[in-house]
Formats: C-alpha cells, structure tokens, sequence
C-alpha cells in the first residue's frame, strides 16, 4: 500500500493501529457527514467544512483498499460512503443504502473525486495499479496531422470583440472535455463547463494537479489540461466577469481578481501548458480536442468579414434602443420610397 520511504520509522504493529484509527475516523465521518445538520458529529459548519476540505488534501489520502477491508468488518458499502461524503450527506438524507460507483476502482478519495470530472463513457480503469486512462471519441489511434498555428488571440475579451460569446454547456457540466465552438455567420459560440468556486475549490484542484503531477500516478493530466486551457483564456478579472454572467463560473471565492489569480496561478507551469495549445501529444488528455477548438477559434478570430461584422453589431446595435431607432429608420426609408413612388406614379 505504501512506499518504503512513506513507512520509514513505523514498526507493523504502529501503522495499523494508525491506520485501524484514521480509517475508521474518516469512515465514521463519511457516514454521519451532513452540511445540513453538522450536529450529528458534534461540531460546527465551518468546523465541519474544515474536515472535509482537508479529507481531499493529497497528503492526507488512505488506501481505498484499506477501506474496503475495514467496510467489509463493519458491514458498510463503501460506494455509499464515498457517494455520501462527496455529497455533503446528500446521499443518507435521501435514504440510499448501496450505490454502484462508476470509477469501481478509486485509489482514495481524491481518486474518487478526480473521476467525477471525467465522461464515464471515457473512463476505464486498468486492473491491479488503481489507474485510468482518458480517450475521447474522435481521439482514436489515428494521429490527424494539426497544422502548427499561432494564436492571435489573448483572452476572453478578445473573443468578445469579433463576436464569440461563451455559453455554459449545461450537458454533463462538469465535465472537463464539455468543450465546444461552433463559427457562425457573422457570430461565434464557445461552450465551456460550468464550474462553482468557493473557499475549498483552490485546496481541492491544487491538489487534483500535485495528485496527477505524482511520478508513480499514470494518468493522463485530464486536470492539468483543462486549467492549461482556461489560462489561455482568462488574463484578468475582466475575463472572469464576462464569464459570471454567462453561467460558466458562480464566484464565492471572493473577488473576480481573486479568480482570475486563482487561474493564472494554477496555470503556471504545468506540464501540460505546450501541449494544449501548439503541439499535439497523445500522452496528454485532451490534447487533440483542446488545439483543434483554438484552430477552430482562430480561423473565425482572423476572419475578417466575420469581424467586421461582429464589431458592426456590437458597436450599432449593442443595445435594445439602438435596433428600435434602426428598425424605425428602416421603417421611416421604405415609407418616403412609397409615398415617393406613388406621387410620381399617380393612378
């Protein structure tokens, strides 16, 4: 279960005991967890709230093996449990008693929650090493070549001045491959996940990162990836607000600057920064779909009859009052050509 370096200093009869004693805490408070009535386990909500965002921190994981043995001697279902915790006692209120996870065979819980983030349809786990590999459809064996290309563009904002306008992809929200673009004719629609960001979000993604950046982990970087994306996108607060009111993010973090720190931060040298953008690599998740969509983005970007357009609209018509005050002009135009018409063609 462990490394040797990991148990240096702990006889066997040591660690059990501390195992037996924090496997059989942490189980206790996946049962009894409720962020509705903290009472159960004799604390306060921020007390309680403290528990659980430490319980995903990386150094603080136990071996879901070790889990497993301690539920099978106490007669408890482990899917339960982790369901329960993960739902902030969700899970108990409503009754259930078994629930059938999909990623069957976690590491721990951080593991657990990684996998929630993941298409199930994508997900598989390979027997014996606790791991899984990431493919998305379309993603197949076939390498499809993808023509070196800078991109032009710098944020969000930049995408708003030629008429993309980013849209909460309400379909799997959570999902970090729930990436789409679609070109129009004189418009563009980028589809991004929605995501909620509270006091716990930068405790629990900066530790999804170190989990995935772990030398003896062989995943993908399915995290690393996405947050590689989003950097791209977002330079400052003024991204952030232009991404709250499209239902991509619900900011309780704090400020929008708060957030677009949060971001910038967590994009910072990862692995994964080259490879979703310019170069493809099957060895990064996402990879291929990631740099197709900032192709995508950067043909409509650069075209300029879309752009002109789009910056025609906006800088005319960007208000209610001013398609009123064209629509009467219009309006005003066809009746003088009518009442023109007839006085020069009087029955």
């Amino acid at each position: 279960m462990f490394t040797e370096d990991a148990i240096e200093g702990y006889n066997d009869n040591d660690l059990a005991w501390i195992l037996f004693v924090d496997g059989c805490s942490l189980l206790h408070f996946m049962e009894n967890v409720d962020d509705q009535c903290p009472d159960a386990l004799n604390l306060k909500f921020d007390q309680l709230m403290h528990i659980w965002r430490d319980t995903n921190l990386l150094e603080n994981q136990l071996p879901n093996k070790m889990l497993e043995i301690l539920c099978k001697e106490a007669g408890y279902d482990l899917g339960f449990l982790i369901n329960n915790y993960d739902n902030l006692g969700r899970g108990k209120r409503c009754g259930m008693v078994m629930v059938q996870l999909e990623n069957t065979k976690p590491c721990h819980l951080l593991d657990f929650a990684r996998s929630l983030y993941l298409s199930p349809k994508k997900v598989s786990n390979v027997e014996g090493h606790g791991q899984m590999e990431t493919q998305l459809e379309g993603e197949d064996s076939d390498e499809e070549d993808i023509n070196f290309n800078w991109n032009t563009y710098k944020s969000i904002r930049d995408l708003k001045t030629v008429g993309i306008r980013v849209v909460a992809n309400k379909t799997d929200e959570w999902n970090w491959s729930n990436i789409s673009f679609k070109s129009k004719w004189f418009s563009g629609e980028l589809r991004l996940p929605m995501f909620l960001f509270n006091d716990v979000t930068p405790y629990f993604f900066r530790n999804l990162i170190a989990y995935e950046m772990c030398p003896d982990v062989h995943y993908n970087y399915e995290c690393c990836s996405f947050f590689s994306f989003m950097d791209s996108l977002i330079d400052n607060a003024e991204d952030v607000k232009e991404l709250r009111p499209a239902g991509v993010f619900q900011n309780l973090l704090g400020s929008d600057e708060d957030m677009a720190k949060l971001f910038n931060d967590l994009g910072d040298d990862l692995p994964t920064k080259m490879y979703c953008h310019i170069a493809y690599t099957k060895a990064v998740a996402y990879s291929k779909k990631y740099i197709l969509i900032k192709h995508e983005i950067e043909k409509h970007y650069k075209n300029k009859w879309k752009t002109w357009l789009a910056q025609a609209y906006n800088t005319h018509f960007n208000t209610p009052w001013a398609m009123i005050a064209f629509s009467a002009a219009v309006l005003a135009l066809v009746l003088t050509f009518i009442q023109t018409w007839f006085t020069m063609n009087p029955k």
